[in-house]
């Protein structure tokens, strides 16, 4: 067996959110794998194991679909081991297909919530051929084989109705057992990403964001991009949060999501508002890594947020101390110590950054590009660029 296959095969379904488990015993009762719908509205578990259901092929590959329209596959490892993958969904459950399948199969309606919000929360693959062919090499690798046979078929063909509906008594729980466990594994997942957005980790939030990417969101209205915007809204709502919590000041947050709030009401469709998720939460990450002030004392915080707010005004050190009613010597030690760097050469450092981007993307003078990050003398200013960059200011635009 190709354990190295194997775990890259175990990652990649843990990384996008596709249910699997390992077993040995070859008798698996349904309910043990199905994310807890039979537990949760089941009165009795006395249901088909999947080994009852055909005698299987120990070197085949099954796909399989049951009375909820869910899917799984399954395999048998070199070490007889059963590998299975699932539940998924191979087609959109509308609330219409739940209500159909609750009158099918007579289930009672005060079970309608907690089934739409477990088909919401399921992987969805509408390209079943991909998903598939994915299992279908992987399989092979894992076993050391070029091919392997395929089987595909449906529980609803193992009986009749009327078995199925004997063993299939359903009950109202008492509490939303089956949302709960759900929503519970959704939140942490959440979690993970506010917190990597909360250290500035742009590669760890993309990460935990894409084992959320099969999944979905049960709908609060009959308008699926309304819903995909007020999804979008409260993700950056969450985000603006977790960047204030981690440090950052309010004067660059409500830029980034105030911009985000009006690409997402101007989205067309539910795909550009999906589309924009993963460009706002590298913004939020990198605001966090380039300014957050966590690590800063107070009067050093706002002292490098008036810099960056108004950098064309007095940032002088003894203004700052007689407006922080601090001693000159104690401000100036403080700010060296926390930043590495004194005040005047942090604040000529900005200015210049800042002269830089407006010789490129104005068509400032030279004199009025000199006056708007605060140093108005022509000379003074040209030669703390030229220190900084080595070329003049003209000949920095000509570049």
């Amino acid at each position: 067996m190709n354990e190295m296959i194997l775990n890259f095969f175990c990652n990649c379904l843990k990384d996008t959110n596709i249910p699997y488990f390992l077993t040995s015993d070859h008798s698996v009762p349904m309910h043990e794998f199905d994310l807890g719908l039979r537990n949760s509205i089941l009165k009795s578990n006395t249901v088909s194991t999947v080994s009852a259901l055909e005698s299987y092929d120990s070197n085949a590959l099954y796909h399989f679909s049951d009375y909820y329209n869910c899917s799984y596959s399954f395999f048998q490892l070199p070490d007889e081991r059963l590998f299975f993958i699932g539940p998924y969904l191979l087609h959109d459950v509308s609330e219409s297909d739940i209500r159909q399948l609750m009158n099918i199969s007579q289930i009672p309606e005060t079970l309608f919530p907690q089934l739409r919000d477990y088909y919401y929360e399921l992987p969805l693959f509408l390209d079943k051929t991909f998903f598939w062919s994915f299992i279908r090499q992987s399989a092979c690798s894992i076993r050391k084989v070029t091919e392997i046979n395929v089987n595909v078929f449906d529980l609803r063909t193992l009986e009749s109705r009327e078995d199925y509906l004997k063993k299939h008594t359903f009950n109202v729980p008492d509490d939303p057992i089956l949302s709960m466990n759900l929503l519970e594994k959704r939140y942490q997942t959440e979690d993970a990403i506010l917190d990597a957005v909360a250290h500035g980790n742009t590669k760890k939030a993309l990460a935990f964001m894409e084992q959320m990417g099969s999944s979905r969101f049960s709908p609060r209205s009959e308008d699926a991009l309304r819903n995909a915007k007020n999804l979008m809204l409260s993700f950056n709502t969450l985000l603006r949060r977790r960047a204030y919590e981690a440090g950052v000041h309010p004067l660059y947050i409500d830029v980034i999501s105030a911009n985000y709030a009006r690409l997402v009401e101007t989205a067309g469709s539910k795909q550009e508002v999906d589309d924009i998720t993963p460009f706002m939460l590298r913004s939020y990450c990198e605001l966090v890594e380039k300014r957050s002030t966590a690590l800063y004392s107070e009067p050093i915080r706002q002292i490098l947020v008036t810099i960056d707010a108004s950098i064309a005004s007095d940032l002088s050190l003894k203004r700052f101390a007689n407006e922080l009613f601090l001693n000159t010597s104690y401000l100036s030690s403080l700010f060296k110590k926390e930043t590495g760097m004194t005040l005047t050469d942090y604040v000529n450092k900005h200015r210049i950054a800042y002269a830089k981007r407006l010789l490129k993307s104005t068509t400032l003078s030279i004199q009025g590009v000199a006056t708007s990050v605060g140093i108005p003398d022509i000379h003074y200013f040209t030669r703390l660029f030229r220190r900084e960059t080595g070329l003049s200011p003209r000949d920095f635009r000509k570049l």
